[in-house]
C-alpha cells in the first residue's frame, strides 16, 4: 500500500514550496472534518504528515487518529529534513 505524503500547511505555503508527491490538506480543513483525498482511502493507509515546524502536523495527526486512521506519522517541519 502506497504512502501518502501530506502537507498540512496553507494552502498559499503549499503553492510557495512542497514536497514532490505531496498533496496538500491544510490542518483548518482537517479539524473541519475536510479530508479530500483521505475520504477515498482505506484508514489503514499509511499517512506522513509535514508542516514548517511540526506542530500542525502533530495536531493534525491526533485529529487524522482519533479519526480511525491508524498508521499515521508526524515527520515533523519541512526544514528538519530532505523531503
Amino acid at each position: 500500500m502506497p504512502t501518502l505524503l501530506i502537507d498540512v500547511r496553507t494552502k498559499e505555503e503549499y503553492e510557495e514550496h512542497h514536497a514532490v508527491d505531496a498533496v496538500n490538506i491544510p490542518v483548518e480543513e482537517i479539524c473541519d472534518g475536510k479530508l479530500g483525498v483521505l475520504e477515498n482511502v482505506g484508514k489503514d493507509t499509511p499517512l506522513h504528515l509535514y508542516c514548517r515546524s511540526g506542530a500542525r502536523s502533530e495536531k493534525a495527526e491526533e485529529m487524522l487518529r482519533s479519526f480511525g486512521y491508524t498508521d499515521v506519522v508526524n515527520l515533523g517541519g519541512l526544514g528538519d529534513r530532505v523531503i
